[in-house]
Formats: C-alpha cells, structure tokens, sequence
C-alpha cells in the first residue's frame, strides 16, 4: 500500500489535473476546480505560480496539447479556453456552449480540440482557427463526460453520464463512412450526473490499437481497434464503481480510480495490481502520468491534490522506458489460452456454418500448426431499467458531507456525516408548527427518507451479512412516549423506496414486496408487485406505486416501460392503474402527489404530467422545464404541485439543491403546452387551457367545482369575443357550446347583435333554450357533489318560475342583479339581458320585470 501527502488546492467538487511545460522546459502541475481557477504549480516546490481566473464559473475538465505548452479547459460558463504555460497567459476562447461543458481532448498532432457537456453535442475545433470542424449530435445523452482521440488521429472516442461509450470516425476508411459516424454505440459504462466527480473516462492506449472504458462489474472493459469488438480480459479489484482510466505513457500499465475511494495500477498483461492507494478518502477525479518520470499527479473531489512518487515499483519496468509489443500484447495471452478442437469435429461444425450462413459467435483461427475456436462476446447496446428512487431526495455530493434524504410540502431532512458520526435533521417549513423532532442519530447509515404528513420515515440499505435492511418511524406528535418504532426486514430483502400518508407507513423491497404499516407500527398489508419497484409515494390515503411492466423497448437508452397503481389504504381498494407515459427515451424522475391529490410525475426530459379523471383517467402535460427556464442551465426540482401552480427549487445542475444555503421554493404557473389557431390570441388560450384544467381536477378530486367552473366560463367567455372580433363565427359558436351556465351565455349575446351577427345570435338562443333542459349537456359529467333541481319549463300556470340550477339543501346568499352583471360588463360583454336590434330575446319574451338571479340557492 502507498501514501501520498494531500493539499488543499480547490473548493470541492469536479476537479482536474495535469501536466504541461513552460517556456524552460520544465515540467508544471495544472489543476483546476470548482472556484472557477486554473492554477499552475511548480512540480519540485507545489508553489503557485499562476492562478488565471479568466472562467465564470467551476473548471470541470483540463486538455494538455501535445508539446505540453498549452492546455484547453472545460468550463461550467459555457466555455472552453485556452491557457499558454509556456508563456504564462490566457490564450483566448476556443468555443461556447450553450450548455456547461464537462470534457475536453486535444488530438495527438495538436491541431484539434474536442469538447462536449450537457448541450448533448460534441465539438470538433481547430486549435489555431477555432473554426468548428465537425458537429456529432448525441440526442439521447443529457451530458458527455469524457473525451480521447485516437493516437491515430482516425477515431474520437467519448462517453456519457447514461453510461453509454461511443466511438466516432473522423476520418473515413471507405466510402461507407462519414466524418461523426458512431461505429461504437455501447451501454458498458455506469451511470452518472452531469456534475458528478465520477468521470466514466475513457482512454486509447498509446499505441492506438486498444481502447478502455469503465465496466459496469467494478471493471475495465477493453474494445480492440478497427472491430470494436471486446476483449474479454479480467481487471477487477475494485469494489465500486471506476470513475477514472489512465494508461502510461509506454501503455504497459493502467492506473484506475474507482469510487470506492482506492486507486490502483495494474500491469495490463499480467492482470496484476502493482500499487495501491487506500487514504484517498475521497473520490480521485483527476490523474495524469508525468512524461519524464515515474510519478503522478492526482486530484480528489474536495480538491486535495498530491504528487505519488514510485507510481509503479523499482522492481518492474518503468512507465515511462520504451518496450515491446510483446510486452504489452494481452491480445496473443487470450488467443494462447483459447481451446483447441479436434481438426475433424471443427469440419463439421465449418460444414454447419456454410449451410446455415450464420454467425454463431465464434471466429476461426489457423496458424499454421493448429486450427482453434475463439468466442467473440458481442457486447450489449441494449437499454438498461431505471433502478428504483426515492422522490423528494438528493444524491450525496463528493466533497460535501450533508444532503437532503427528503425534501416536501411538510419539511425536509438533512443527512450530515461529520468524521464516523452521522446524524438527520428534521426542519418543518412552517416554523411555527409544534411537534418538532430532536436530531435523530444515524447509526444504521439511513439512505431513505420521507418527511410525511404524519411523521418521518427512515430506511438502511442491507449490507451483506453485517445489517440487515431497516425501516424507522418518527411521529410528530403522539399521545405516548416512546411512540417511534423500528422494522429490520429478513435476510436478504432490501428496502428500495419508502412512504407515507394520515394513516400509513409502507416500504417497497427488492423482493417486490410493498409493505404496509400503520403510524404506530402495526402491519397491515403486504401486497405483491408485478415488477421491479421503481418508486413510490403518499398523500393522505393514497399511495402511488410505480414498476417496471416490461423491459425498456429500443436501443439503449431506450423507452421505459411503466405501470402505475393508486390505492386508497384506509379501505384497502384501488383507485387507478395504468401504463405511465413518459418522454421518448426518458426517465422516471419524480413521482409524487398534488396538493389535491392527483398522481404527478416528472421525467428526465423535464415534462411535468398530472393525472385527472378525465376520458376514463388521463395524464396530461402541465409543465416543461425546457420552456420554462429563464436562462440556460437552469433545472426545474420539482416539489409538488396544484392545480395552477407548480413548486420546485431552480437549480443550476440537474443533481438536485443542497442544504446550504437553504434553498427557495419557486412557485410557477402550470401551463398545458396548446396550438394557438390562426388569429386567435396566446394569453387567452393559455388562460382558457389552465382554467379548463383547474376545472378538470377540481371534479377528479371530489371538491366543490363551482369557484373553477367560474373561472373556466370567464375564461371561455374572454376567447368568444376574441373569435367574435376575429370573424371566426363558428369557432365562436363552438366555444359557446361549452358553456354550462345559462347565464354565461346570455351575457355574450351583445358582442355578435352588434356586430350584426344574427346567425350566431340565432345560435346562442338555441343554446340558451338547451341549457334550462334537465338532461346533462352531452360531454360533460356534473360532479358528485353538484345535484341539479329538477327544471320548470315555462307554462301558463301561474306558479312562479324556480331557479333551474337550485340546489336541494343549499343556503348561499343571493347576489343581486346589479352586482352579478357588474363583473360581466367589466369584461366587456355588458349585461346580456337586454333585446338587441328591436328584437326580443325569445326565452325573456313572457317574463316579468322581476328577474331571478340564476346563481341563487333555495
């Protein structure tokens, strides 16, 4: 084991490290961090000789140029730059983005830089120019993380935070290949955010002919030039996944940096760990080999950097001395090792092949003294299902030691690990509400949280054989002492989600069971789910649960395949089940309820969509984050949200906001993404859409209809006068017709008699007869709670007339006439009782001057 003396160069977060040269030949430490700096040291001293402070903002990435002179930086202010060590100075822009760049290559000749980050593209500049010489689209990437040209100069290499690795030719090897073609397209690397010190690096080994990337198993994957096909050579020693990949300079050995907070080189060939770093206690997300000598710059994600001395041990060749092809040809070990056939059994089976005309997955080898097999392991492209999440919580951030478990509607808890102490924090929003919990001590290391309407609920990962998965209740109030409670779950079962409502605890677990619990511990239920959990969460009675119905359909990323379910839990029913619609090739971000208790969801293409009953039960899009933003960079953190309005925390990264400072809840209006027909006007569509919604989810939630359904004839009536003004008659009329008031449309009957309109006044009558029947107007259900007085039709009888919308056993205050045509005439519509052109309203021709206001309870 090996030790380094770590120093403090940059605040935490994505930091780099290189090496360049400066106008004495001499060789420089370059780092960069999250303070927005590019620092140059002296390798001998560590000191400061330049601090260039040319960024806006964090300096994720650093690219040295060939000679060692120059070196191109990747920025969070949209920009890459170039600095000039050899000369002591900022050089100038190369290019910007639209977006925060994350990586950053210069190519082995030196004419060319590439870059890439959360703008989904990948740029290919020229140095001198900086010209942009190609442009490679990566739609389905939210952010590129690494970049490494070929030594070669022929192929561009890169991955993303899906964990997707690429290979781009740019240069053509024939005429079927353009410049930004994808000969690679593999789902081999792991996940990881944009902003993430976890770097999914990939690199060409400096011959050109091997490239290796990050492996899902805690590995490395190697891909072998011109196929592209993996070769299957072993390399595992790490117990987490490897962010960080970085061969020698001869490509003997291979130093990895894995999030399991070890670093490790290997000799290749001999699959053998030669040196290993233990004390990092920190992810490492920058290393660069030293090109005069057998040392090492390294970096972590709190910005400590180190020099390690004696990289690779005295007793092995040194990483920077020059050496055979043998020697590092692990390519001929694998075809040594390879089974032999018998010559008469290979026969038959080339036989079989030639009649088949199939690959089997085997390649033919003859070498003259024997003729072998090998298999080729073709590697998988396909999409991966989403892991499970918790809604309302924060992924932890390298370098920083609190982080939100929950954030909701109720109050938030915070993580904070302090040295071996851990420790959770519960805050109500509203600070004046009593019930406050104490600190809670963290001795099972809760990666879980949920702050409830009810209590807090906690939850610990399984971890082998040592603890078992663990489910933890804190109450608000209670009327005992001693009223929180603790679950441990049977060997082998792990918790991967948790909620909670008024009357209920429940728990979904890797055995696809959904464990239900009352508020003092109780078990209720548990019910079997149909797949793997994705997540779930409460609100009062109702539980949302989300899994995976099927695999994902596509090529990787490809579409998620979903379904949901919503029970009430005080009466053990179920209230809805479906398939969850999502973004083509999105994620599943946020689940969660709206404060009327409609189901909400959030995918990664940042579309917000609410569920009503509405055509037997519907999801319809209310927000997009894209549309919404302000100012490029900006991410919509979703809360909650209500009819109207949507709550979330705007934040500069997708990862999520942080406890410190404390962050603002932002409240934007909720707007369904309409068409404006031709001369009609955005805001008024806009305002009709969010009313006719509001509508939508006041008669889904149960709740009294009346205050929206004013709102949404207001509305309705503001856009027949635009369609009026416009000549748009029959578009006039069709919006008349869903008006479910008689006394809306009498009040729009004075804008066409002006306008001398008398088939659409003709219309409207028709209406207005129409809307004292006591059939249900065709299309629109009255909700339960609205029970229509049977109407009386006009009689000679002399029994007075009766309000036809009365209803039974309601006592409100009558408005009088005055007042209730006041709001009308402020619209513009005047008061719509009056005979227009000297001819008489037909439903008003027999009635007397008293006139009963048609909004009036008996």
């Amino acid at each position: 084991m090996t030790s380094c003396e770590w120093e403090y160069a940059h605040v935490a977060g994505a930091c780099d490290v290189a090496f360049a040269i400066d106008g004495n030949d001499l060789e420089k430490i370059v780092t960069c961090g999250t303070d927005h700096s590019v620092i140059v040291r002296d390798k001998r001293t560590s000191e400061v000789e330049h601090n260039f402070g040319e960024h806006g903002d964090a300096v994720h990435a650093l690219a040295t140029a060939p000679n060692g002179k120059r070196v191109a930086t990747a920025s969070a202010d949209y920009c890459v730059k170039i600095f000039s060590i050899d000369k002591g100075q900022f050089e100038g822009n190369v290019t910007r983005f639209t977006l925060p760049v994350h990586a950053v290559a210069w190519s082995g000749d030196g004419k060319y830089i590439a870059a890439g980050g959360e703008d989904g593209v990948v740029k290919v500049i020229d140095a001198e120019d900086k010209t942009v010489k190609c442009t490679i689209e990566c739609p389905r990437s939210k952010c590129i993380k690494s970049l490494s040209f070929d030594p070669r100069g022929e192929f561009l290499a890169g991955s993303d935070d899906n964990g997707t690795v690429f290979v781009w030719v740019l240069k053509p090897r024939d005429e079927n290949e353009e410049v930004g073609d994808a000969i690679l397209f593999a789902t081999e690397a792991p996940v990881a955010t944009g902003e993430s010190p976890l770097l999914n690096s990939v690199a060409w080994r400096p011959d050109g002919a091997v490239l290796a990337v990050p492996g899902r198993e805690n590995d490395v994957t190697f891909f072998e030039r011109e196929t592209f096909k993996q070769i299957e050579w072993e390399m595992k020693g790490h117990t987490e996944a490897i962010s960080l990949i970085r061969w020698s300079p001869n490509g003997k050995y291979l130093v990895t940096a894995s999030d399991d907070k070890t670093v490790i080189c290997w000799d290749v060939k001999k699959k053998l760990a030669i040196a290993k770093i233990t004390d990092t206690s920190e992810l490492v997300c920058g290393a660069a080999f030293s090109t005069t000598g057998n040392s090492m710059a390294l970096i972590k994600g709190n910005g400590e950097w180190a020099m390690w001395d004696e990289v690779v041990p005295s007793k092995y060749t040194s990483p920077t001395a020059s050496v055979a092809l043998s020697e590092i040809d692990f390519k001929s070990e694998l075809v040594a090792k390879s089974e032999f056939i018998d010559d008469e059994v290979d026969d038959m089976e080339d036989n079989a092949e030639e009649e088949e005309d199939d690959d089997d997955g085997f390649v033919e080898y003859d070498t003259g003294k024997s003729h072998y097999r090998e298999k080729v392991v073709h590697v998988e492209a396909g999409p991966k299902p989403q892991p499970a999440f918790q809604p309302g919580s924060v992924a932890a951030v390298p370098g920083s030691n609190r982080r939100f478990l929950s954030y909701t509607m109720t109050g938030s808890l915070v993580a904070t690990t302090e040295g071996e102490f851990s420790s959770i924090e519960f805050h109500f929003h509203d600070t004046s509400r009593l019930g406050r919990i104490p600190v809670i001590t963290d001795t099972y290391g809760y990666t879980l949280g949920v702050a409830g309407e009810k209590g807090c609920a906690l939850a610990s990962p399984m971890k082998d054989t040592e603890q078992e998965s663990t489910l933890y209740f804190h109450p608000y109030d209670s009327w005992v002492q001693n009223s929180e409670w603790q679950m441990t779950m049977p060997p082998g079962e792990d918790i991967l989600c948790i909620a909670t409502g008024s009357s209920w605890v429940a728990a979904a677990t890797s055995k696809r069971y959904l464990r239900v619990y009352s508020l003092g511990g109780a078990q209720r239920q548990v019910i079997s789910l149909e797949g793997d959990v994705v997540s779930i969460a409460g609100h009062d009675d109702s539980l949302g649960v989300v899994w995976h119905e099927a695999a994902p359909i596509g090529p990787a990323p490809g579409d998620q395949v979903l379904a949901y379910a919503v029970y009430n839990m005080r009466h053990a029913t179920q209230l809805a089940r479906g398939r969850l619609p999502l973004s083509h090739q999105a994620k599943l971000t946020y689940m969660g309820f709206s404060e009327e208790g409609m189901l909400l969801i959030c995918d990664s293409a940042g579309v917000v969509r609410m569920r009503t009953e509405a055509f037997g039960g519907s999801f319809t899009p209310v927000f997009r984050s894209s549309a919404a933003r302000a100012t490029d960079g900006q991410h919509h953190w979703i809360v909650s949200a209500s009819a109207s309005t949507l709550f979330c925390i705007i934040t500069r990264t997708s990862a999520g906001p942080t406890p410190s400072p404390r962050p603002v809840l932002s409240m934007l209006p909720l707007s369904v993404p309409i068409i404006t027909p031709e001369q009609s006007v955005t805001d008024l569509e806009d305002e009709a859409a969010r009313a006719n919604f509001a509508l939508m989810v006041a008669q889904s939630s149960g709740e009294d209809a009346r205050l929206a359904m004013g709102a949404s004839e207001k509305a309705a009536i503001k856009l027949f006068h635009a369609a009026c003004k416009s000549q748009k008659l029959s578009r006039a009329s069709d919006i008349a017709e869903t008006f479910r008031q008689p006394n809306s449309l009498r009040a729009v009957l004075k804008l066409p008699a002006v306008s001398r309109q008398p088939a659409l006044v003709e219309r409207i009558h028709e209406l207005i007869e129409t809307a004292v029947d006591p059939e249900p107007t065709q299309g629109y259900t009255q909700p339960e709670s609205y029970t229509p007085a049977p109407a009386v039709r006009s009689t000679p009888s002399t029994v007075a007339k009766t309000n036809p919308l009365t209803r039974k056993n309601a006592s409100v205050p009558a408005v009088d006439e005055g007042n209730e045509n006041k709001d009308v005439n402020e619209l513009g519509v005047g008061e719509g009782k009056r005979d227009f052109d000297g001819t008489p309203t037909p439903s008003k021709a027999k009635k007397s001057k008293v006139v009963t206001n048609p909004f009036a309870r008996g």
